[in-house]
Parts: structure tokens; sequence; C-alpha cells
């Protein structure tokens, strides 16, 4: 799946990749980057709301948002809802899995489509039972009553 059929498919975090991607340009290498005076790293990393060290990390974890929605996808929890009821949450979300130090061994998991034991693994397990456990996933499908927006 392309990068645009990602973003297509997940918007707020190909916003959140795009707005990157947009910066990692602008500075063209984190060699540049580090190259910045700190006001200006901690004004970027504010505009994200990461922290600069996060900020770092991010940067050198480009299929984090990818890896993401393959695993809202797995709880069946859709972006779009998460962003409308849980902005702040979702923002989280992308920070764990940005910054996540185990992110080669969910690609390879994917990639061999092995699902059992990414639990035990990923920091973002709780927090999507938790969601799951809201209902969010539900709220993907029509009601069928057409007011209420599902």
């Amino acid at each position: 799946m392309s990068t645009t059929e990602n973003n297509q498919e997940f918007p707020v975090i190909g916003m959140v990749i795009d707005g990157l991607r947009r910066f990692a340009e602008r500075v063209a290498s984190m060699t540049e980057l580090r190259g910045l005076d700190d006001g200006q790293i901690s004004q970027i990393a504010s505009e994200f709301g990461v922290s600069r060290s996060d900020l770092f990390r991010l940067l050198d974890n480009p299929r984090s948002a990818e890896l993401l929605n393959r695993r809202l996808a797995q709880f069946e929890l859709n972006e779009e809802v998460l962003a409308g009821v849980h902005p702040d949450v979702l923002q989280d979300l992308q920070r764990v899995c940005g910054t996540c130090a185990v992110t080669a061994r969910c690609a390879h998991d994917f990639a061999e489509q092995k699902d059992s034991g990414r639990d035990e693994y990923c920091p973002n397990t709780c927090t999507l039972y938790a969601l799951k456990q809201e209902g969010l996933e539900r709220k993907n499908e029509s009601c069928g009553c057409g007011s209420c927006g599902a």
C-alpha cells in the first residue's frame, strides 16, 4: 500500500506524516536539524506536541505511522472517530508508536502475518484494548438511524 493510500485511509495520521515529511524536507537531514539552535528545535517540537528527543526519534522512525494504522485495524478502530472523540489519545498513540524501540519486530511480525505475541511487546496495547472496550469500533458502522452520524 502506498503512502498516498495510507493518507486517504487514515487522514489524521497522514496529516502528521505529511507535516513531519515537510519538516524533514525543510531541514534536509538530521545533521541539519542538529545544526539548528535549541530554541528552533524546541519550537518545532512544541508545534508537534512532542519533546525534543521524541522529535528526533520520530524522524528516525518513518514506518511507525503504517504500523499504527495496521494496529488500529487489528482492533477495528477508526482513526477519524478516534480523532474526534479522543484526539489527545490518538496523538499519544502516534507518539508512543513513533518512538517505540521494537518497531523492527512489529514490522517483521506484520510482514510475516504473525499476530500472536504483539500484545506482550506493543506499548500501545492497553490503550487499544481500553478504546475497543469503550465501543469506538462499533461507531465505524452505520447504525441506520440517519440522525446520529454514525
